[in-house]
């Protein structure tokens, strides 16, 4: 198991370093310190390896919701995760594993076994996160009106899509400037208008 998850990790530095589709297996083996006989004893391609790859990280985060979920409510759960991706982010200590991963985003396009792999991926980060929702909605903190996992569809996409600008353009992305915006939305305090009409029909009412 330990020898698996070398390889992987080998793999994920070279996908990260040469791409993904200019990455040999020979190049994992070398990475790894393995002959190509005994690599190809774990994976046979690196579809394989990506797929385990995938499990590992649905297992980790996994770990991550849960320790999150302790928190008390729907909100605070999701803007603790939220803030430890910023702070991941923030300090640019990112993995190979997700600087690698729009590059698999692309080859899901055209390559059957990649977008399964991804597909299922985002199906348990969607369903988790979707979990989260449900209850702030049971709570009385979310709109019970909204879709579940449409809600937890957003999440992921602003994830993913703040971590491919992160890539490209690690310079203009403000971390910190994110999760204040994400903490205006959540506490509904992002349309002003808005809130000061509720604040002045609220008025209104008791003086009536």
């Amino acid at each position: 198991e330990e020898r698996r998850k070398f390889v992987i990790d080998a793999a994920m530095t070279c996908f990260s370093q040469k791409g993904f589709h200019q990455t040999t297996m020979q190049d994992v083996a070398t990475e790894a310190g393995v002959s190509p006989g005994a690599l190809y004893t774990y994976f046979k391609s690196k579809e394989d390896i990506i797929e385990e790859a995938a499990k590992e990280r649905r297992q980790s985060r996994a770990v991550r919701m849960e320790t999150a979920s302790l928190l008390d409510g729907a909100i605070a759960t999701i803007s603790q995760i939220f803030t430890d991706f910023s702070g991941t982010l923030e300090r640019g200590d990112i993995s190979p594993e997700s600087r690698i991963r729009p590059q698999i985003w692309a080859d899901a396009l055209s390559n059957d076994r990649t977008s399964h792999i991804l597909k299922e991926s985002w199906g348990d980060i969607i369903e988790r996160n979707a979990q989260v929702v449900r209850r702030g909605q049971d709570s009385g903190e979310i709109d019970p009106t909204l879709n579940s996992e449409s809600v937890a569809l957003m999440v992921l996409c602003i994830a993913d899509g703040l971590l491919l600008h992160k890539l490209v353009d690690p310079d203009a992305t403000d971390a910190h400037g994110f999760e204040n915006v994400l903490s205006s939305l959540l506490a509904g305090q992002f349309n002003v208008g808005a809130a000061h009409e509720a604040v002045e029909s609220e008025q209104a009412n008791e003086s009536g």
